[in-house]
């Protein structure tokens, strides 16, 4: 079977899809993947099929400002949105001859190209917040609201703005193919039926959805171990150390924070580990106290680490609830408030830190928290205990495949 995938976004939208598509070549199938053209050369050392998407996401976000900002975010929705028109050509000189299309994150245009074309599509959420629920908001609602009406009311709002956005985007191609127009846009890309691909140990689909799904689990990536022999040593010498780093979220924006992260992981004299995901230098010096790495496989570091500091990506809370590991998140845009909430509901980690109102003060009575709490301990343990005992890359596979 020739299967197409494609995904557009910032590493944590890329690395599940690569994973995937890798799953699906080992089951005997011709899979490619389509994405951001910064990722062609890794997804090339993995042996991974790669067709490039779009222009260079990663480089348009480390230029942003205040990610967590109204001005980011309408600057993000207006680059959103010129990709989305020019993936409508893109896919529709890609899809052809495909047996599968499989799409994730910021592809917008695939479902109707893929409908136009007459082929089988799906979709791949990486967080169930992208289900409308009253159990949740509109994923570009911070605010983690009790389940009610409030809730229901940013569905209704968000479908609105997506009438006057996406929706209209899309008719305006439909149109132009010969195919009846959408209501709603959300609901055409999450597709027939929705493969939710997070752990419900951490963020279980509410009761109330009513689009068809299965919730399989996250798409780890396994990558080789790296030869790091200061990593090492820096180990050895003491204590578990404290992870920080804030993913693919602008550079600007990690750079101020840092500093405050090491404040409070001095005050209660704890070690850490600093990672960034690019390669000029940072204002900090590598101490006995301090480690800073670069790029280093998570699924790895993880479960050497006492806690991890993150921003709440998909994939990173999910790697650390696998690793076992107390979490504390610090949100700055869409669904990383949503992953905050989650982690704390689930005993993970402490109340999340708003990226907008972080303070040494603040991380340190979490640290306090992650690093005291029999409660967040025990949880943690048997998170990973629980999700470590399934495949959901296998399971992914079958449920995709038998979906058809």
């Amino acid at each position: 079977m020739k299967i197409v995938l494609a995904t557009f976004g910032s590493r944590g939208d890329v690395q599940p899809m690569l994973a995937l598509t890798l799953a699906l070549q080992q089951a005997g199938h011709t899979a490619l993947l389509a994405g951001p053209p910064e990722k062609a050369g890794w997804a090339a050392g993995l042996g991974c099929p790669y067709f490039p998407l779009g222009k260079d996401l990663t480089r348009f976000v480390e230029g942003m400002d205040k990610s967590y900002s109204l001005r980011s975010a309408l600057s993000f929705m207006r680059h959103v949105r010129q990709e989305t028109i020019s993936q409508f050509d893109i896919f529709e000189k890609l899809l052809p001859g495909a047996d599968l299309v499989v799409g994730s994150s910021l592809v917008f245009s695939l479902a109707t190209v893929s409908e136009y074309l007459q082929l089988p599509y799906r979709f791949i959420a990486f967080t169930p917040q992208m289900l409308p629920s009253r159990f949740h908001p509109y994923p570009a609602f911070r605010h983690q609201w009790p389940p009610g009406r409030m809730n229901l009311l940013t569905w209704k709002i968000g479908q609105i703005l997506g009438r006057l956005d996406t929706t209209r985007l899309l008719n305006q191609k439909r149109k132009q193919y010969g195919l009846s127009s959408i209501t709603d846009s959300l609901s055409h890309i999450l597709g027939p039926y929705l493969l939710v691909a997070s752990d419900p140990e951490v963020a279980p689909v509410p009761p109330d959805v009513t689009i068809p799904y299965a919730q399989t689990g996250y798409l780890h990536l396994d990558q080789p171990a790296q030869e790091l022999p200061a990593l090492n040593a820096f180990l050895e010498k003491g204590p578990k150390p404290v992870y920080v780093g804030f993913g693919s979220m602008p550079k600007g924006d990690q750079i101020k924070a840092l500093p405050i992260v090491v404040a409070a992981a001095k005050a209660l004299g704890l070690r850490l580990i600093v990672a960034k995901f690019w390669n000029d230098p940072i204002p900090l010096s590598p101490s006995d106290h301090l480690f800073i790495i670069n790029q280093y496989p998570h699924l790895l570091l993880f479960p050497l680490m006492a806690a991890v500091i993150h921003h709440g990506g998909a994939g990173t809370t999910a790697t650390s609830a696998r690793s076992g590991v107390p979490q504390i998140i610090v949100p700055h845009v869409l669904d990383q408030y949503y992953w905050g909430n989650k982690v704390f509901q689930a005993h993970l980690g402490p109340k999340p830190i708003f990226r907008s109102r972080i303070s040494t003060a603040k991380f340190i009575r979490a640290l306090k928290t992650c690093l005291s709490s029999s409660q967040i301990h025990q949880s943690v343990r048997t998170a990973a205990e629980q999700i470590c005992r399934k495949d959901s890359l296998q399971m992914t596979v079958r449920e995709l495949l038998n979906s058809i």
